[in-house]
């Protein structure tokens, strides 16, 4: 009886190394965004991603996007060793905010 578990096994593991998936990109819209935010709720974490406008109190969402728990936990490790890669080649990457280009008044 274990040998035939052990087989089974053995069979998922050589089709999942086999498997192959096609990405179909057909109509996606590609979107550019600088600012970000994210939630989340019992099941879901939610992304909302936009741009600055041109009062700088408004920011407009340009598009949300809502994934399982687990398949944000999985955006985050392969987001996180994306960019060890990254800066391994390309050194550290500033994330520092800009400082502001405005002279502020002098006030005496």
């Amino acid at each position: 009886m274990e040998n035939n578990h052990q087989e089974k096994e053995k069979n998922v593991q050589k089709n999942a190394q086999t498997r192959q998936i096609r990405f179909v990109e057909e109509g996606v819209k590609t979107q550019y965004a600088n600012v970000f935010n994210i939630g989340f709720g019992a099941e879901e974490v939610v992304f909302l991603f936009g741009n600055h406008s041109v009062d700088p109190n408004i920011v407009r969402i340009e598009s949300k996007m809502a994934v399982s728990i687990k398949t944000a936990k999985r955006l985050a490790v392969t987001l996180g060793n994306l960019l060890r890669r990254y800066e391994a080649i390309h050194g550290e990457i500033d994330i520092t905010p800009p400082k502001s280009t405005e002279e502020k008044p002098h006030i005496q």
